[in-house]
């Protein structure tokens, strides 16, 4: 809590800042004038013991975002890039259609011979010997005909065998072999109940499968968890989760009921050595679990209800270990006897929201770059204005003043031989200027130096590069601004 209290005395101004324990206190008097300067002063210290007291309320845009919502994201090491897939088309002008991928600046489609994408919707990622999987609605990837599931190399799509007949909600790797779960009850000519496991050359149904709808899969303590609408899995009764050791199904405890509405597994995550599992649920055996649950190998426990406004509307779809914190997200009002707004923070102990929280429903939550990346349907995250992804720091309310360079532009575009790339430092500051291709690889890279204000160019030759489509970035303190152009020869 801050508080601040100030006062004039007979040739004094006193101010006091109470923030906590800590207690800070400036006095101006009659031979210490207090100038504009000083004002100054307290105003940007009063800014930045408001950050430090209020960092859990900081979000910030990802770029353009989506004008469609966010079902998943998974981040790429290899490639340095956070994939994002949904229900959206575009981000700002360009064309993404469903699926695409985010370098830290800028968006990118997944295109292959001019074809961006997917032709519906997408709902789930995973790395499987190096390349991604993807899973959703669509039977189309890049112009590629492909049944609810495709593999993309980083420039080409391909189908995995025959895919599915309806979509595909969930994938993970175990034991080194990639499985799907979903909607979907054939591969081409074979059965398969709504979970398989890829041979390499076909789909193959691991036991009997389940009864109904695979929503979330994770890997916990050598095996294969797998959650969803299901009551049954390999013939036993399971209650919307279970256990694949590679051979067989087993119950996890009692699993999960509700008293009325619909009752699903719809996320599942490792948090401190443990599974947690989040859905729309209202009773794990005879113990009150509200849409969340932890399970230590033995017994499901109660992090507290988490809750919403009305019947049917509580769900915790996303969840994610960051921080040393369980964060997730869904559409729900409160976590325990915490108001949160779509998105909560477990610390181990206690609930807190962040900020005002999220306007609509979160569906995926993902670390990337030593940040959480929060996507789902909404536009204000934490009071910021924003498509649909928002990204969360800790620290980022305490971030120094950063430098701000405006009016970048590379002309010629498309160039052949050079570029020339000018920019305004608005303030003085230290600027690294790089170019990269399309997976963030650096090509160029210049350490500029510290760069006074005012208007700056340099002249970069180009003509090692092939055509294609590459990206000017300027690293200016914590800051990058990114501007993108075409080798055309």
């Amino acid at each position: 809590m801050i508080s601040i209290i100030s006062r004039i005395e007979v040739h004094h101004l006193i101010l006091d800042f109470i923030i906590g324990d800590l207690h800070i206190k400036i006095i101006y008097t009659k031979k210490k004038k207090m100038e504009t300067k000083h004002l100054h002063h307290i105003i940007i210290v009063l800014g930045l013991l408001f950050s430090f007291n209020n960092t859990n309320a900081q979000c910030g845009p990802a770029g353009n975002g989506t004008n469609g919502g966010i079902h998943c994201m998974y981040p790429d090491s290899i490639r340095n890039c956070l994939y994002v897939g949904g229900g959206f088309h575009n981000s700002g002008m360009d064309t993404m259609n469903h699926c695409g991928y985010w370098n830290d600046s800028t968006y990118f489609p997944m295109s292959m011979m001019g074809n961006n994408g997917c032709n519906d919707s997408v709902w789930c990622f995973a790395m499987f010997n190096g390349d991604l999987y993807v899973g959703g609605e669509f039977t189309q990837a890049g112009g590629v005909a492909c049944n609810h599931i495709a593999r993309w190399d980083g420039t080409s799509w391909y189908a995995i065998g025959d895919g599915f007949n309806q979509p595909v909600h969930a994938l993970a790797v175990f034991n080194n072999e990639l499985y799907a779960g979903g909607d979907f009850t054939s591969s081409g000519a074979t059965t398969l109940n709504y979970i398989a496991k890829w041979s390499g050359s076909q789909w193959n149904q691991i036991g009997t499968g389940t009864n109904d709808d695979v929503e979330a899969m994770c890997v916990w303590n050598n095996a294969l968890y797998i959650g969803g609408d299901f009551t049954i899995a390999g013939g036993i009764t399971v209650n919307r989760i279970c256990k694949w050791d590679g051979t067989n199904f087993s119950a996890v405890g009692s699993g999960f009921t509700s008293g009325m509405g619909q009752c699903m597994v719809h996320s599942l995550c490792v948090y401190n050595g443990n599974l947690c599992a989040g859905g729309m649920f209202e009773h794990a055996g005879t113990n009150d679990m509200h849409n969340l649950a932890m399970w230590n190998g033995s017994i499901w426990s109660s992090l507290g209800d988490i809750d919403g406004s009305g019947m049917g509307d509580n769900v915790v779809s996303a969840m994610c270990a960051y921080n040393g914190h369980l964060f997730i997200g869904g559409n729900f009002g409160s976590c325990g006897s915490t108001s949160s707004s779509n998105l909560g923070m477990w610390d181990g102990s206690s609930w807190s929201s962040i900020g005002t929280g999220i306007d609509g429903q979160v569906n995926s939550l993902a670390v990337y770059h030593n940040e959480l990346y929060i996507g789902g349907s909404f536009t204000n995250a934490a009071g910021t204005s924003v498509n649909n992804i928002a990204k969360y720091s800790p620290n980022i309310g305490i971030q120094p003043i950063d430098v701000k360079i405006n009016s970048i532009k590379v002309y010629p575009n498309p160039a052949i031989d050079y570029v020339q790339i000018s920019w305004i430092n608005e303030q003085s500051s230290k600027v690294i200027l790089s170019i990269t291709d399309i997976t963030g690889r650096i090509l160029f890279e210049k350490n500029e130096g510290e760069i006074a204000v005012g208007f700056h160019d340099e002249l970069v030759p180009v003509n090692y590069l092939s055509n294609g489509i590459y990206f000017v970035t300027l690293n200016s303190t914590d800051r990058k601004y990114s501007l993108k152009f075409q080798i055309n020869k």
